[in-house]
Protein backbone atom coordinates (compact mmCIF):
# COMPACT_ATOMS: atom_id res chain seq x y z
CA UNK A 1 0.00 0.00 0.00
CA UNK A 2 1.44 3.95 -0.72
CA UNK A 3 1.85 6.08 2.12
CA UNK A 4 2.13 9.70 1.40
CA UNK A 5 5.87 9.75 1.54
CA UNK A 6 6.03 7.77 -1.78
CA UNK A 7 4.09 10.80 -3.40
CA UNK A 8 1.33 9.05 -4.47
CA UNK A 9 -1.94 10.16 -2.68
CA UNK A 10 -3.30 7.66 -1.10
CA UNK A 11 -7.12 9.13 -1.16
CA UNK A 12 -7.84 7.33 -4.59
CA UNK A 13 -10.03 4.47 -5.68
CA UNK A 14 -8.24 1.16 -5.28
CA UNK A 15 -7.78 0.63 -9.06
CA UNK A 16 -6.82 3.84 -9.79
CA UNK A 17 -4.51 3.51 -6.98
CA UNK A 18 -2.78 -0.07 -8.19
CA UNK A 19 -2.40 1.68 -11.86
CA UNK A 20 -0.58 4.99 -10.16
CA UNK A 21 1.68 2.42 -7.79
CA UNK A 22 2.58 0.33 -11.54
CA UNK A 23 3.66 2.95 -12.86
CA UNK A 24 5.65 4.69 -9.95
CA UNK A 25 7.28 1.23 -9.66
CA UNK A 26 8.76 1.26 -13.20
CA UNK A 27 10.67 3.99 -12.79
CA UNK A 28 10.73 4.48 -16.06
CA UNK A 29 8.35 7.53 -15.94
CA UNK A 30 5.95 9.11 -18.71
CA UNK A 31 8.67 8.70 -21.41
CA UNK A 32 8.54 4.75 -20.66
CA UNK A 33 4.79 4.73 -21.54
CA UNK A 34 5.57 6.34 -24.47
CA UNK A 35 8.39 3.51 -25.28
CA UNK A 36 6.38 0.59 -24.84
CA UNK A 37 4.27 1.72 -28.19
CA UNK A 38 1.15 2.81 -25.70
CA UNK A 39 -1.76 4.28 -27.91
CA UNK A 40 -4.15 5.38 -25.25
CA UNK A 41 -3.12 7.26 -22.34
CA UNK A 42 -3.40 5.56 -18.55
CA UNK A 43 -6.89 6.41 -16.79
CA UNK A 44 -4.64 8.56 -14.57
CA UNK A 45 -3.29 11.12 -16.57
CA UNK A 46 -7.22 12.27 -18.30
CA UNK A 47 -7.75 15.67 -16.66
CA UNK A 48 -11.29 16.58 -15.12
CA UNK A 49 -13.13 18.31 -18.42
CA UNK A 50 -13.19 21.66 -17.06
CA UNK A 51 -9.57 22.31 -16.81
CA UNK A 52 -8.87 20.87 -20.68
CA UNK A 53 -8.29 23.52 -22.88
CA UNK A 54 -11.23 25.13 -24.99
CA UNK A 55 -10.89 26.70 -27.87
CA UNK A 56 -13.11 30.06 -26.49
CA UNK A 57 -10.81 30.54 -23.76
CA UNK A 58 -7.42 30.95 -25.73
CA UNK A 59 -6.88 34.41 -26.91
CA UNK A 60 -5.80 35.92 -30.25
CA UNK A 61 -2.21 35.57 -31.70
CA UNK A 62 -1.94 39.11 -31.57
CA UNK A 63 -2.11 39.22 -27.48
CA UNK A 64 1.87 38.34 -26.20
CA UNK A 65 3.28 38.35 -23.09
CA UNK A 66 5.56 41.82 -23.05
CA UNK A 67 9.39 41.81 -24.22
CA UNK A 68 11.68 43.45 -21.91
CA UNK A 69 15.16 43.99 -23.68
CA UNK A 70 18.40 44.24 -21.16
CA UNK A 71 20.96 45.66 -24.08
CA UNK A 72 20.68 49.34 -23.49
CA UNK A 73 20.76 48.93 -19.92
CA UNK A 74 23.75 50.85 -19.19
CA UNK A 75 23.56 53.16 -22.20
CA UNK A 76 22.16 55.87 -19.93
CA UNK A 77 19.90 56.53 -17.12
CA UNK A 78 16.83 57.01 -19.56
CA UNK A 79 16.95 53.80 -20.79
CA UNK A 80 17.67 52.53 -17.34
CA UNK A 81 14.34 54.28 -16.14
CA UNK A 82 12.45 52.85 -19.01
CA UNK A 83 12.93 49.58 -18.96
CA UNK A 84 12.52 49.54 -14.88
CA UNK A 85 9.09 51.26 -16.10
CA UNK A 86 8.28 48.52 -18.69
CA UNK A 87 9.55 45.68 -15.31
CA UNK A 88 6.85 47.66 -13.31
CA UNK A 89 3.97 47.28 -15.77
CA UNK A 90 4.69 43.61 -17.05
CA UNK A 91 5.21 43.06 -13.08
CA UNK A 92 1.82 44.44 -12.27
CA UNK A 93 -0.31 43.79 -15.40
CA UNK A 94 0.97 40.03 -16.56
CA UNK A 95 3.02 38.70 -13.93
CA UNK A 96 5.12 37.25 -16.68
CA UNK A 97 7.99 38.80 -19.50
CA UNK A 98 10.21 37.54 -22.28
CA UNK A 99 13.72 38.90 -21.41
CA UNK A 100 15.73 39.48 -24.58
CA UNK A 101 19.51 40.95 -24.89
CA UNK A 102 20.54 39.59 -21.20
CA UNK A 103 23.94 38.22 -20.27
CA UNK A 104 23.68 34.27 -20.79
CA UNK A 105 24.83 33.34 -23.83
CA UNK A 106 23.10 31.48 -26.89
CA UNK A 107 25.42 28.90 -26.79
CA UNK A 108 24.97 28.05 -23.03
CA UNK A 109 21.02 27.69 -23.51
CA UNK A 110 21.15 25.14 -26.27
CA UNK A 111 23.71 23.67 -24.46
CA UNK A 112 21.04 22.89 -21.30
CA UNK A 113 18.27 21.85 -23.60
CA UNK A 114 20.70 19.26 -25.36
CA UNK A 115 21.90 18.06 -22.30
CA UNK A 116 18.67 17.66 -20.60
CA UNK A 117 17.25 15.85 -23.37
CA UNK A 118 19.94 13.73 -23.88
CA UNK A 119 19.35 12.74 -19.65
CA UNK A 120 15.81 11.88 -19.94
CA UNK A 121 16.33 10.07 -23.05
CA UNK A 122 19.81 8.12 -21.72
CA UNK A 123 20.35 5.60 -19.80
CA UNK A 124 17.49 3.98 -18.20
CA UNK A 125 19.62 2.66 -14.79
CA UNK A 126 20.82 6.24 -14.17
CA UNK A 127 17.66 7.82 -14.31
CA UNK A 128 16.05 4.25 -12.03
CA UNK A 129 18.45 5.07 -9.68
CA UNK A 130 17.48 8.97 -9.33
CA UNK A 131 13.97 8.49 -9.03
CA UNK A 132 12.34 9.66 -5.75
CA UNK A 133 10.48 12.29 -4.50
CA UNK A 134 12.47 12.43 -1.11
CA UNK A 135 13.09 16.55 -0.29
CA UNK A 136 16.18 15.32 1.72
CA UNK A 137 17.79 14.45 -1.90
CA UNK A 138 19.20 17.38 -3.94
CA UNK A 139 19.29 15.71 -7.06
CA UNK A 140 16.34 13.66 -7.94
CA UNK A 141 14.54 12.06 -10.89
CA UNK A 142 10.37 11.23 -10.78
CA UNK A 143 7.23 11.95 -12.89
CA UNK A 144 4.95 14.32 -11.49
CA UNK A 145 5.44 15.94 -7.50
CA UNK A 146 2.84 14.30 -6.53
CA UNK A 147 0.82 11.20 -8.26
CA UNK A 148 -2.38 11.55 -8.29
CA UNK A 149 -5.57 10.34 -10.64
CA UNK A 150 -5.23 13.33 -13.02
CA UNK A 151 -1.26 13.12 -13.45
CA UNK A 152 0.76 15.57 -15.91
CA UNK A 153 2.09 14.32 -18.55
CA UNK A 154 5.77 14.84 -18.03
CA UNK A 155 8.89 13.59 -16.43
CA UNK A 156 11.46 15.68 -14.32
CA UNK A 157 14.95 16.15 -13.45
CA UNK A 158 15.20 18.41 -9.62
CA UNK A 159 18.48 19.87 -8.54
CA UNK A 160 18.08 21.86 -5.13
CA UNK A 161 21.05 24.79 -5.04
CA UNK A 162 21.13 25.39 -1.49
CA UNK A 163 24.43 24.81 -0.49
CA UNK A 164 24.64 20.89 0.24
CA UNK A 165 24.51 19.58 -3.43
CA UNK A 166 27.08 17.87 -4.19
CA UNK A 167 27.83 18.31 -8.43
CA UNK A 168 28.75 15.03 -9.46
CA UNK A 169 25.12 13.81 -7.93
CA UNK A 170 23.58 15.50 -11.37
CA UNK A 171 24.27 13.16 -14.13
CA UNK A 172 27.32 13.56 -15.99
CA UNK A 173 25.34 13.89 -19.63
CA UNK A 174 23.89 17.20 -18.33
CA UNK A 175 26.72 18.25 -15.15
CA UNK A 176 28.64 20.87 -16.67
CA UNK A 177 25.48 22.78 -18.96
CA UNK A 178 23.42 22.48 -15.65
CA UNK A 179 26.34 24.09 -13.46
CA UNK A 180 27.44 26.82 -15.96
CA UNK A 181 23.86 27.55 -16.07
CA UNK A 182 23.17 28.28 -12.81
CA UNK A 183 25.75 30.70 -12.54
CA UNK A 184 24.77 32.62 -15.47
CA UNK A 185 21.12 32.73 -13.89
CA UNK A 186 22.32 33.63 -11.00
CA UNK A 187 24.38 37.43 -12.56
CA UNK A 188 20.78 37.79 -14.38
CA UNK A 189 19.13 37.91 -10.80
CA UNK A 190 21.29 40.25 -9.41
CA UNK A 191 20.32 42.49 -12.39
CA UNK A 192 16.46 41.86 -12.02
CA UNK A 193 16.07 41.56 -8.68
CA UNK A 194 17.89 45.81 -8.85
CA UNK A 195 15.30 46.54 -11.22
CA UNK A 196 12.41 44.84 -9.70
CA UNK A 197 13.99 46.80 -6.26
CA UNK A 198 13.47 49.91 -8.26
CA UNK A 199 9.95 49.06 -9.75
CA UNK A 200 8.94 49.33 -6.26
CA UNK A 201 10.33 52.36 -5.14
CA UNK A 202 12.63 50.84 -2.91
CA UNK A 203 16.71 51.24 -3.18
CA UNK A 204 18.29 48.84 -5.86
CA UNK A 205 19.83 46.57 -2.83
CA UNK A 206 16.74 45.94 -1.30
CA UNK A 207 15.73 42.59 -2.60
CA UNK A 208 19.04 41.45 -2.94
CA UNK A 209 19.42 42.36 1.05
CA UNK A 210 16.48 39.80 1.68
CA UNK A 211 18.80 37.13 0.60
CA UNK A 212 15.55 35.49 -2.20
CA UNK A 213 17.69 33.88 -4.15
CA UNK A 214 19.83 32.15 -1.97
CA UNK A 215 18.32 28.67 -2.83
CA UNK A 216 17.60 27.63 -6.12
CA UNK A 217 15.56 24.79 -7.16
CA UNK A 218 16.13 24.04 -11.14
CA UNK A 219 13.27 21.22 -12.28
CA UNK A 220 14.44 20.31 -16.03
CA UNK A 221 11.27 18.78 -17.44
CA UNK A 222 10.61 16.71 -20.60
CA UNK A 223 7.23 16.50 -22.26
CA UNK A 224 7.05 13.63 -24.43
CA UNK A 225 4.55 13.49 -26.94
CA UNK A 226 1.15 12.32 -25.90
CA UNK A 227 -0.87 10.09 -28.39
CA UNK A 228 -3.91 11.61 -26.76
CA UNK A 229 -3.33 15.29 -25.93
CA UNK A 230 -6.96 16.55 -25.87
CA UNK A 231 -7.20 14.44 -22.44
CA UNK A 232 -4.56 15.47 -20.50
CA UNK A 233 -2.19 18.42 -19.72
CA UNK A 234 1.82 18.35 -19.45
CA UNK A 235 1.56 21.07 -16.15
CA UNK A 236 -1.91 21.72 -14.55
CA UNK A 237 -2.96 24.81 -14.06
CA UNK A 238 -0.59 26.44 -11.06
CA UNK A 239 1.38 29.70 -9.75
CA UNK A 240 5.11 29.25 -8.67
CA UNK A 241 6.25 28.62 -5.34
CA UNK A 242 8.87 31.30 -5.78
CA UNK A 243 10.07 34.65 -5.30
CA UNK A 244 11.07 34.66 -9.34
CA UNK A 245 10.97 31.91 -11.87
CA UNK A 246 13.63 32.04 -15.29
CA UNK A 247 12.01 29.50 -17.64
CA UNK A 248 14.31 27.88 -20.20
CA UNK A 249 12.50 26.41 -23.13
CA UNK A 250 12.71 24.79 -26.12
CA UNK A 251 10.96 25.76 -29.92
CA UNK A 252 8.08 22.88 -29.34
CA UNK A 253 5.80 25.88 -27.81
CA UNK A 254 2.84 24.86 -25.44
CA UNK A 255 3.25 27.25 -22.14
CA UNK A 256 0.43 29.45 -21.33
CA UNK A 257 -0.87 32.29 -18.98
CA UNK A 258 -3.96 33.40 -18.15
CA UNK A 259 -4.48 36.73 -18.64
CA UNK A 260 -7.78 39.07 -18.07
CA UNK A 261 -9.26 35.37 -17.94
CA UNK A 262 -8.10 34.81 -21.24
CA UNK A 263 -4.71 31.74 -22.15
CA UNK A 264 -2.45 33.46 -23.88
CA UNK A 265 0.46 31.43 -25.65
CA UNK A 266 3.66 32.31 -24.41
CA UNK A 267 5.71 31.48 -28.18
CA UNK A 268 9.09 30.81 -28.12
CA UNK A 269 11.93 33.48 -28.68
CA UNK A 270 15.49 32.24 -29.28
CA UNK A 271 17.80 33.02 -26.90
CA UNK A 272 15.38 34.63 -24.87
CA UNK A 273 14.47 33.65 -20.83
CA UNK A 274 10.97 33.73 -20.10
CA UNK A 275 10.43 35.11 -16.30
CA UNK A 276 7.15 35.57 -13.77
CA UNK A 277 6.30 36.37 -10.38
CA UNK A 278 6.30 34.12 -7.60
CA UNK A 279 3.95 33.57 -4.58
CA UNK A 280 6.23 35.09 -2.36
CA UNK A 281 7.22 38.04 -4.26
CA UNK A 282 3.46 39.34 -4.39
CA UNK A 283 3.26 38.56 -1.13
CA UNK A 284 5.91 40.70 0.08
CA UNK A 285 5.33 43.30 -2.57
CA UNK A 286 1.73 43.56 -1.03
CA UNK A 287 0.56 42.35 -4.42
CA UNK A 288 1.95 45.42 -6.09
CA UNK A 289 3.06 42.24 -8.26
CA UNK A 290 1.31 39.60 -9.54
CA UNK A 291 2.09 35.77 -9.58
CA UNK A 292 -0.25 34.59 -11.91
CA UNK A 293 -1.60 31.19 -13.02
CA UNK A 294 -0.23 28.82 -16.21
CA UNK A 295 -0.28 25.93 -17.61
CA UNK A 296 1.67 23.50 -20.24
CA UNK A 297 -0.38 22.03 -22.97
CA UNK A 298 0.37 18.11 -23.85
CA UNK A 299 1.18 17.89 -27.53
CA UNK A 300 1.37 14.77 -30.10
CA UNK A 301 4.51 16.62 -30.98
CA UNK A 302 7.60 16.21 -29.23
CA UNK A 303 9.44 15.76 -26.58
CA UNK A 304 9.33 19.53 -25.66
CA UNK A 305 12.11 20.54 -22.76
CA UNK A 306 11.63 23.03 -20.40
CA UNK A 307 14.09 24.24 -17.61
CA UNK A 308 11.96 26.46 -14.65
CA UNK A 309 14.36 28.11 -11.87
CA UNK A 310 12.95 28.66 -8.92
CA UNK A 311 14.51 31.47 -6.67
CA UNK A 312 13.60 31.58 -3.14
CA UNK A 313 15.32 32.70 0.19
CA UNK A 314 16.75 29.53 1.89
CA UNK A 315 14.10 26.91 3.04
CA UNK A 316 15.40 26.92 6.88
CA UNK A 317 15.57 31.05 6.59
CA UNK A 318 14.55 31.53 10.62
CA UNK A 319 13.56 35.23 9.77
CA UNK A 320 9.81 35.95 9.12
CA UNK A 321 8.76 37.61 5.81
CA UNK A 322 5.60 39.20 5.40
CA UNK A 323 4.68 42.66 2.50
CA UNK A 324 7.77 44.99 2.53
CA UNK A 325 7.18 47.38 5.48
CA UNK A 326 8.31 50.21 3.58
CA UNK A 327 5.61 49.85 1.10
CA UNK A 328 3.04 49.76 3.60
CA UNK A 329 0.69 52.98 4.65
CA UNK A 330 -2.86 53.41 5.72
CA UNK A 331 -4.11 53.75 2.64
CA UNK A 332 -1.75 50.54 1.58
CA UNK A 333 -2.69 48.32 5.35
CA UNK A 334 -0.90 44.53 4.68
CA UNK A 335 -2.61 41.79 2.90
CA UNK A 336 -1.08 39.06 4.33
CA UNK A 337 0.85 37.83 7.63
CA UNK A 338 4.14 37.17 8.41
CA UNK A 339 5.29 33.65 8.09
CA UNK A 340 8.57 31.41 7.62
CA UNK A 341 9.62 30.35 3.94
CA UNK A 342 9.23 26.39 4.87
CA UNK A 343 5.61 27.05 6.30
CA UNK A 344 5.30 28.40 2.92
CA UNK A 345 6.77 25.30 1.01
CA UNK A 346 4.52 22.74 3.75
CA UNK A 347 1.53 24.36 2.27
CA UNK A 348 2.41 24.92 -1.35
CA UNK A 349 3.40 20.76 -1.15
CA UNK A 350 -0.03 19.72 0.70
CA UNK A 351 -2.60 21.82 -1.00
CA UNK A 352 -1.93 20.52 -4.82
CA UNK A 353 -0.49 22.17 -8.08
CA UNK A 354 -4.20 23.77 -8.87
CA UNK A 355 -5.23 25.33 -5.19
CA UNK A 356 -3.52 28.94 -4.11
CA UNK A 357 -0.88 28.48 -1.41
CA UNK A 358 -0.71 32.16 -0.28
CA UNK A 359 -4.92 32.04 0.90
CA UNK A 360 -3.42 30.56 4.19
CA UNK A 361 -1.46 33.82 4.65
CA UNK A 362 -3.95 36.26 3.77
CA UNK A 363 -5.15 38.42 6.61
Amino acid sequence: MATPTDGISVDQPNDILNELKQFDDTKAGVKGLVDSGIEKIPAFFIQPQELLPKSSDIAPPTLQVPIIDLGAIHKDTGCYKQIVEELKQASDSWGFLQLVNHSVPKDLLDEVIQGVKEFHEGDKDVKEKLYSRDRVKKVRFASNLRLLSAANWRDTLTCVFDGSLDPSDIPPVCRDAIMKYREAILQVAETLYELLSAALGLPSDHLRGMNCAKTQLMVAHYYPPCPEPELTLGTSMHTDPSFVTFLLQDDLGGLQILHDGHWVNVAPIPGALVVNIGDLLQLVSNDKFKSIKHRVLASARGPRISVATFLNPSFDEKKLFGPIKELLSDTNPPLYKEFLVDDYIKAYISKGLTASALSPFKL
